[in-house]
């Protein structure tokens, strides 16, 4: 079956129709790209960043609402108009991203918009062409994706050039934006105080989490993050680097801490890895570890079964229409019609665990980060995934055979910090291990890059201490 196809299901019973699903969600799980982080290619071991971020009004020392002539909406009509070859998105009659691709330069050019990634470049100083999706969330979170590519470097000088053009398109409304990196929108005291983006999905999220959890709709309008996306290799690499990965996600978390303020909280009575605390409160369901990940049977199957048992929030068809799927699971509505790839792909970004599964693998849960601490934490992720033999002697270290010894992990991290112990290990010991694993892995280059967090995590500091330190000498007068 092609799977950008839609088949018609006239004379198909209702099995056979969600076995050609199926095959589908399947051939999307085995079929990522070839340039992968467990396998050596041409291109490199690639990754790609997303960077969510809230814009804020210095003027007025306030976020920018999404409608308006000032509004976020107008800011990404300006960019386009900036960026010609980008194509905006739009949804229910509002523009909600912006598509395309970036060409930078060795020289001191500026960065050059396209539309297409395969645009072949024969100029001597083009460094590389990247791909670059821009997204909003539902509280108007402004989320960047640049790459996949093998250089950290230029994945950093592609943010840095998605936020020249922010500041620009600003500029050009009379106004001085900025995007500002955080965990925890700080200037939410509760999340109803951030309206949402108005389009059908966000609505129909909105109240399904209305019914789901203390935090849930925290999660939706406040919260921010940076995801670090990298494809596989075959069923094996894959489900390797998986349980790793999950098993990793506390530390991660831990590690890039950077919420100043949770509902008004201030730095010093905030307390660790907030976001993970929201998420202990959020649709439980669709988060947290997928059963059997540490498991000897975990496989593509068994997380596509994981799937099909999830009552989808809503379903996109290829026409784009979006509606609910009330409580029928995936399993249902994938017996009404053959899918087609494009909303077969869609299906895997619905569930939100600490590691996800689809064309790529995405680390989910580190919070917003600084663009050059972002660019750090990827290369980190990068040197502990892209070598086989390092990431075996990493899980060989620790003790993990359950998502009971994930929460305890996160526990201990959220009660001792530093001082806390992990599968069995002291929790700087592993941070320890897998700097020293990551740098014997990356180039001088990237080391450089990933010293912009790690050397943080080298005197014991997360991203959230020196807020913590900004507001003591503030307090003192200082």
């Amino acid at each position: 079956m092609d799977p950008d196809q839609t088949v018609a299901t006239t004379g198909d019973t209702a099995r056979e129709t969600y076995l050609r699903n199926y095959e589908t969600l399947h051939a999307v799980l085995s079929g990522g790209r070839s340039a992968t982080m467990g396998v050596t290619s041409e291109q490199g071991h690639e990754v790609s960043i997303r960077l969510e971020r809230i814009l804020v009004d210095h003027d007025v020392d306030a976020p920018v609402a999404y409608e308006g002539e000032t509004g976020i909406e107008e800011v990404l009509w300006r960019m386009a108009e900036g960026w010609p070859a980008l194509s905006p998105q739009v949804e229910d009659g509002h523009v909600v991203g912006l598509s395309g691709g970036l060409r930078l330069f060795d020289d001191n050019r500026e960065p050059e918009a396209v539309a297409r990634v395969s645009v072949t470049d024969e100029d001597a100083d083009v460094a590389s062409t990247l791909a670059l999706q821009v997204a909003l969330g539902a509280g108007g979170q402004i989320a960047v994706t640049v790459g996949p590519h093998e250089s950290i470097a230029l994945l950093l000088a592609g943010i840095d050039a998605f936020d020249r053009a922010i500041h620009v398109a600003s500029r050009s409304l009379g106004r001085d934006f900025e995007l500002l990196a955080e965990g925890y929108n700080p200037y939410a005291h509760m999340p109803l105080d951030v309206p949402l983006v108005p389009v059908t999905r966000w609505t129909l999220l909105n109240a399904h989490l209305g019914q789901c959890g203390r935090y849930a709709r925290d999660m939706m309008r406040c919260t921010c993050a940076t995801q670090i996306i990298f494809g596989y290799g075959n069923e094996r690499e894959a489900i390797g680097a998986y349980q790793l990965a999950s098993a990793l996600s506390p530390l991660f978390v831990f590690l890039c801490d950077d919420v100043r303020s949770f509902r008004g909280s201030g730095a010093r009575r905030c307390p660790r890895m907030v976001r993970s605390i929201i998420w202990d409160e959020v649709d439980p369901a669709r988060s947290g570890i997928v059963p059997d990940t540490f498991g000897r049977h975990m496989s593509f199957d068994r997380y596509i079964e994981w799937l099909m048992g999830i009552p989808p929030i809503e379903i996109t068809d290829a026409f784009g229409t979006t509606t609910s799927a009330g409580k029928r699971t995936l399993k249902e509505v994938l017996s009404d019609r053959v899918l087609s790839g494009t909303e077969a792909l869609r299906l895997f970004d619905t569930v939100y665990p600490y590691v996800r599964l689809g064309k790529d693998m995405e680390l989910l849960q580190a919070d917003s980060l600084r663009p050059r601490m972002a660019a750090g934490y990827a290369a980190f992720v990068k040197g502990i995934f892209s070598n086989p033999l390092a990431r075996d002697s990493i899980w060989s270290m620790l003790n993990v055979t359950s998502a009971a010894d994930v929460a305890s992990a996160t526990h201990e991290l959220r009660l001792r910090g530093w001082d806390s112990e992990i599968y069995g290990c002291r929790t700087r010991d592993v941070v320890r291990t897998l700097i020293e694993t990551a740098e014997s892995t990356l180039s001088a280059e990237e080391c450089e890059i990933m010293a912009h967090i790690a050397e943080l995590w080298q005197v014991e500091m997360v991203p959230r201490d020196e807020f913590v330190q900004q507001e003591v000498r503030q307090n003192r007068g200082w």
